[in-house]
């Protein structure tokens, strides 16, 4: 059994990577190399079939692979290689208006929020003035005074009308003497 040894070298420095145009032709070139890897095929064995003594049709041609189609067509010049960095103006507008809500967030609550404390505290009483405060406990007793009065009318009223109706029926009854 044959020993094989490897050998330990140090690793290649690293490379920057190939450019677009180069990866393009890389791929094209590979393609193309499959394309006629797979014509040679083909043909092989087709001699392969007609020395065997088969009855082997004429060759068929294999037809070129078409390029791939971009992923959005128009992008860049429609080069199917480079999609680019493609954002429909759609999510730029989507995008905008998300942060144009955020800072109306962000501004908006705290003012929104002293607004309505202070139509809150618009329906609070005010503080009232000491004086308006004294003359306005002035007139209130003032007022329980002159109710507990028209209170002692009316039930002196209300007396006297009972006494009236009392003696009513008795001076119907006897008629008055006049001598």
């Amino acid at each position: 059994m044959p020993h094989i040894t490897q050998s330990r070298s140090a690793p290649a420095p690293a490379q920057a990577p190939p450019a677009n145009s180069e990866l393009r032709n890389d791929i094209r070139s590979a393609i193309q190399d499959a394309q006629n890897a797979a014509r040679d095929a083909q043909i092989a064995a087709q001699d392969a079939a007609r020395a065997s003594g088969a009855n082997v049709g004429p060759v068929i041609a294999v037809p070129p692979v078409p390029p791939t189609p971009p992923m959005f067509p128009g992008a860049y010049g429609g080069d199917p290689f480079n999609n680019g960095d493609v954002i429909p103006p759609q999510v730029v507008d989507i995008s905008i208006a998300f942060f144009i809500m955020c800072a109306v967030m962000v501004i908006g609550w705290p003012l929104a929020r002293a607004f309505g404390k202070r139509i809150e505290r618009r329906g609070e009483v005010a503080a009232i003035n000491p004086t308006v405060a004294e003359q306005l406990q002035r007139i209130e007793q003032a007022v329980e005074a002159v109710s507990i009065e028209v209170e002692r009318i009316s039930e002196s009223q209300r007396f006297m009308a009972r006494l009236q109706n009392a003696q009513t029926p008795e001076r119907i009854a006897q008629p008055a003497d006049r001598s």
